[in-house]
């Protein structure tokens, strides 16, 4: 504990530096309070009364991340964004969004990435998170880009047409991931907010050959998947996915920066700082 206490204190020093004059400073939130409440010693104290609680990020630890804090969303996850992790407040966008340039990419390339994701069967492995979200049924996928923007390199050989188109967009290493995602039918994804709004949520159909019986809530909207259609959401709203179906639902899951930060924001929130940040 005393060694991730001296990192925080040194790594609070420089988050302070990359964040002065800007609207980060007060407007980014770390769980339930203004990042700058941690930083330096404030967080120290923050993180031992938090030692005394019986609180803890249950979903975090699926992923072996230990934060040394957890406090409760600031927003609703209907109304606005209730990231659980990081939520920058200012931020507005809609919670869906289609046919924009990433949407283009993904589908033009769709093709191919079905044709790698059909030879790579073997390697799909059970979620992190099915044990907490997925209800009778199965979660299942396999992590091109893991949690931390750390590229699985063995299957590289396996997706090397996947993994070019990926590095093509915005990808959001420091808070989200890359992911093929294959849900069994009769799963039902239960309502929950993603941890961060400073990312962006992208589906690409990879086989879904049931469409009217498989879908997705983003806050009050329902949506569904094509095989070869991309959208993007904002996951840090309430989503939940039903599977009514009787075939495996399989898509492509790509988190980019969130459209609405700017070129010099995106700058700042790439350091790989802000993915150490607060964790044992």
């Amino acid at each position: 504990m005393i060694r991730s206490l001296i990192g925080h204190l040194r790594v609070s020093k420089k988050i302070r530096e990359l964040l002065k004059g800007t609207n980060l400073t007060s407007d980014l939130y770390w769980y339930d309070k203004p990042l700058n409440e941690f930083l330096g010693f404030k967080g120290i104290k923050k993180f031992m009364e938090f030692r005394k609680s019986n609180e803890k990020d249950g979903i975090s630890e699926n992923y072996d991340i230990k934060p040394l804090y957890f406090g409760k969303p600031v927003g609703d996850g209907l109304q606005q964004s209730g990231a659980t992790t990081w939520n920058y407040v200012k931020l507005e966008n809609d919670p869906v969004i289609k046919g924009d340039e990433t949407c283009r990419i993904l589908e033009e390339a769709s093709d191919v990435i079905i044709e790698e994701y059909r030879k790579n069967l073997k390697n799909i492995t059970v979620h992190p998170d099915n044990a907490d979200l997925a209800k009778n049924g199965e979660w299942s996928g396999i992590f091109l880009y893991g949690v931390g923007g750390k590229k699985n390199t063995k299957f590289e050989e396996g997706f090397p047409k996947t993994y070019e188109v990926i590095d093509k967009l915005p990808i959001s290493k420091n808070f989200g991931f890359v992911l093929i995602s294959r849900l069994k039918p009769g799963t039902h994804i239960l309502p929950h907010c993603g941890s961060s709004n400073l990312r962006f949520r992208y589906h690409l159909g990879l086989d879904i050959p049931e469409p009217d019986k498989v879908k997705l809530r983003v806050a009050r909207q329902w949506q569904q998947w094509e095989t070869g259609k991309a959208f993007g959401f904002d996951d840090s709203f309430e989503h939940e996915v039903v599977h009514e179906g009787d075939e495996y639902r399989v898509v492509l899951i790509v988190d980019t920066w969130n459209p609405a930060l700017t070129e010099e924001e995106i700058a700042i929130l790439d350091n790989p700082l802000f993915h150490r940040f607060g964790k044992a």
